[in-house]
């Protein structure tokens, strides 16, 4: 057997540094009788030597990096999407944000909580117990949500993978980011595969980012009124269904065309409502995601809210959320815990006592991330504390 190389050079005309891209086109040739054999098992033996260099060096990272979905590429006119693999662009992730420079009440419960999941230990030892996770943080802005979601992270050695609902138009899209777990990166000619449990998986703002998330009677009661005059049909069994569901909801017959957006319509199912190609995203196939026929074992997964009433009871009910965590303004006791932690010292009875004092004698509340500055600015705990005062007898 033998073979011939021909190197054709070309420039890259795209690439602004003028670097050269190079084609090496490989002819091989045999004479034995089961010539055509022996190529393609010498072919595929060369391609398999070559994804396992590529997962080896995949395995041999040992960064953490944060993954947000890239646009979808085009379809092709029978629908199908050019390439079988979503792109990403990934960022790393550092190691500085950790419990240790977080301060909130719950902090020990949820770190024993992640303990118990991690080592699979408590509940999550128990055969038959979920072993999943789903946590809902809430709270104002600047009250630590994002950073609690970096520390669980780094605490569990996981990357990151950002869901936007927002940019998700369908069920089936949705299912494929949560689930195929393949990441196409730029430059590189494989996917880098993540199991569930090397990944946290995070929406973020969900309240904001779709109306699929929102509670049902709050969006019936909002658009009633466009329902009655879409004249939109459905499907008769889904039609039996939603009027059963409207009637154990209190809703009006009017409002059944509304219900059935939100929930959306059935055709082929995985554990619950439609992937259909044109199924538009829905609470439905949300839903069918966090607890469907389709298992996640081992998978995290983080959503915050400013506004946790707003959303739909489905969502957040006990087996689909295992803690929700209220990540509110600051109080004297965790100031006293973030001031020893960045100025590496202990308080005195009398600089407690400081802190509990201002804390006390003024109705403004003050954010994580407000405290957090202030240790930031002085290197003094004695300064600090003054200004802290300061800023309380501030209107």
């Amino acid at each position: 057997d033998g073979g011939n190389a021909n190197n054709n050079g070309g420039d890259n005309n795209n690439n602004a540094a003028g670097l050269k891209e190079s084609t090496v086109t490989f002819l091989l040739r045999s004479s034995m009788p089961d010539a055509s054999r022996r190529i393609d098992e010498f072919v595929n033996r060369a391609f398999k030597s070559y994804q396992d260099a590529v997962i080896a060096k995949h395995k041999k990272d040992k960064s953490r990096y944060m993954y947000m979905s890239a646009p979808t590429p085009p379809s092709t006119e029978d629908g199908s999407a050019t390439s079988g693999v979503q792109k990403y662009k990934r960022y790393g992730l550092s190691e500085d944000k950790t419990f240790e420079s977080l301060f909130f009440d719950e902090k020990k419960a949820l770190m024993d909580l992640l303990d118990n999941f991690v080592n699979k230990s408590g509940k999550f030892g128990i055969k038959g117990f979920p072993y999943k996770m789903g946590l809902l943080l809430h709270g104002p802005p600047g009250t630590g949500k994002t950073s609690l979601i970096k520390a669980v992270a780094q605490y569990t050695r996981r990357h990151i993978v950002n869901i936007s609902l927002a940019k998700i138009k369908t069920n089936q899209e949705l299912m494929n980011l949560m689930f195929d777990l393949k990441f196409g990166l730029d430059g590189e000619d494989m996917p880098v595969t993540l199991g569930f449990d090397k990944i946290v998986f995070v929406m973020e703002d969900i309240d904001c980012a779709s109306n699929v998330v929102m509670a049902r009677d709050d969006m019936i009661a909002n658009s009633s009124k466009k329902s009655t005059k879409s004249g939109q049909t459905d499907d008769d069994d889904d039609d039996a269904d939603l009027v059963t569901l409207s009637k154990l909801a209190g809703i009006s017959s009017g409002d059944v065309l509304d219900l059935h957006k939100l929930i959306g319509p059935s055709n082929n199912k995985m554990g619950g409502r439609s992937f259909g190609p044109n199924d538009k995203l829905n609470l439905s196939g949300l839903l069918n995601v966090l607890d469907g026929v389709v298992d996640s074992p081992g998978r995290i997964l983080i959503m915050t809210t400013n506004h946790p009433e707003k959303l739909d009871p489905a969502l957040i009910r006990p087996g689909r959320v295992n803690k929700k965590l209220m990540m509110g303004h600051i109080n004297a006791k965790q100031t006293q815990l973030m001031m020893q932690h960045y100025f590496q010292c202990e308080l005195t009875d009398a600089q407690k006592t400081a802190v509990i004092d201002v804390f006390a004698n003024t109705a403004k509340d003050f954010s994580p991330a407000q405290i957090e500055q202030l240790c930031a600015e002085y290197d003094d705990v004695v300064q600090m504390l003054d200004e802290l005062a300061k800023l309380c007898q501030i209107v």
